[in-house]
């Protein structure tokens, strides 16, 4: 019976330590569980205050969404997509400000649970290639003139047109520009430029037509050649009547506008893009005849770099050779060589004339079209609302004027 007892107790301690190790194994081959989620960014959207998807580049952890020019991206709200079981900072629904780019952190897990992160740059481009500058905040703000032309530009351009104050123009906001549209005409003496002419923002024009950037100035901005250094101080305008005047009670019949009689520049000029559409059989374009007429004469009635007015070319061509510009026209009724009422200030990095001044920079990779400040009837916006049969001439014009840039920069 002893025997028995023993033999049975032997046998259900050899069974205990069998079960014991057929439990052990199995539990040691059990598979591990897979605790992965991954640190990724599968949708990125602004909602507010315009909905735009972002276009993601999982490879090097970037996002850039593009909106139209005129959308405010300082308090942007965001809609982001994770895996689950990941989280995301700044979160989901955040409002976030696309000055710059922002570093959006991601995380999630390994295999094991153990915490991962990815950073995603994001950045917000905006989709205008051409702008609108002035001093106002807003267009709204505008002096009268200017604000008629921006509205136009806003109207014909959409998405692809921002305007710009003085404030906001930076190296960052003007980096994907084609073209900036700079024009004001307004009724103060001596003309004021306002928060436009300061060191800071001239610079930052001026950088940005070196860089390759197209400038299109008008009316009282025509002075803005001088504070962008694309013009020395030593060939400054030689006719300066800066007190505005309004003539009224004009003739229906006495036209402004330009002159691009082959006589009245160093070469024929009439087939240049800026008169496409514009020019009548004597190769003139009217641009006002209303009975009310804004008019300020500071502008070059004759050539700053010598030669005799007005029956020598010369006076013509010692300007574009100096300069590197093209005289495109004069005023309407001129014939001779009198007047630089339309001038293409060309690229100095490349190609300039022997007689090329020397106190010119040579870095400038952009063209600046300037429209003289002067009676060639360039105003968007008549004192009294009289009407100017012509008004759709001023909007071809400069239509032509920023397509013709627009070339220009791609072009490079």
């Amino acid at each position: 019976m002893r025997n028995l007892m023993k033999k049975s107790f032997l046998l259900n301690v050899l069974l205990s330590a069998i079960m014991l190790l057929v439990v052990s194994c199995g539990e040691d081959d059990a598979p591990a569980v897979d605790k992965t989620v991954n640190a990724e960014i599968s949708s990125f959207r602004i909602v507010s205050p315009v909905e735009a998807s972002g276009t993601i580049n999982n490879t090097d952890k970037t996002i850039v969404i593009e909106v139209p020019g005129d959308v405010d991206v300082t308090t942007a709200e965001v809609a982001i997509e994770v895996p689950e079981g990941a989280t995301v900072s700044p979160a989901s629904g955040t409002e976030v400000d696309f000055t710059s780019p922002v570093e959006f952190t991601v995380t999630g897990s390994d295999a094991e649970g153990n915490p991962i992160t990815e950073v995603y740059t994001v950045s917000v481009e905006k989709t205008a290639v051409v702008a609108f500058v002035g001093s106002a905040p807003t267009i709204e703000e505008l002096e009268d003139d200017a604000q008629a032309a921006a509205t136009w530009m806003q109207a014909t351009y959409g998405d692809e047109f921002v305007y710009l104050s003085a404030d906001e123009i930076t190296p960052d906001a003007v980096s994907n520009l084609k073209v900036i549209f700079y024009y004001k005409l307004e009724a103060t003496a001596p003309v004021d430029l306002g928060a436009m002419a300061s060191e800071e923002v001239a610079s930052t024009i001026s950088n940005y037509v070196r860089d390759g950037g197209q400038l299109l100035l008008a009316g009282d901005a025509a002075q803005y050649i001088f504070n962008i250094d694309r013009v020395p101080e030593a060939y400054a305008f030689n006719e300066v009547n800066e007190e505005i005047g309004v003539e009224e009670n004009k003739a229906a019949d006495d036209f402004w506008g330009l002159s691009a009689v082959p006589t009245t520049t160093s070469a024929d000029r009439t087939a240049h893009p800026l008169f496409e559409g514009l020019l009548n059989a004597e190769n003139r374009l009217y641009l006002n005849n209303a009975p009310t007429r804004e008019v300020r004469l500071v502008w070059w009635n004759v050539g700053p770099a010598g030669g005799a007015c007005c029956g020598e070319v010369e006076m013509i061509t010692n300007f574009e050779e100096q300069l590197k510009a093209v005289k495109l026209a004069s005023l309407q009724h001129v014939t001779d060589y009198f007047g630089f009422a339309a001038v293409e200030f060309g690229r100095t990095d490349l190609d300039t004339h022997a007689n090329f001044s020397a106190d010119v920079p040579k870095d400038f990779r952009g063209t600046v079209l300037m429209l003289a400040n002067s009676i060639i009837g360039y105003e968007w916006e008549t004192n009294d609302g009289s009407v100017n049969e012509y008004e759709e001439n001023i909007e071809l014009l400069t239509a032509n004027a920023i397509e013709y840039l627009r070339a220009q920069y791609d072009a490079q």
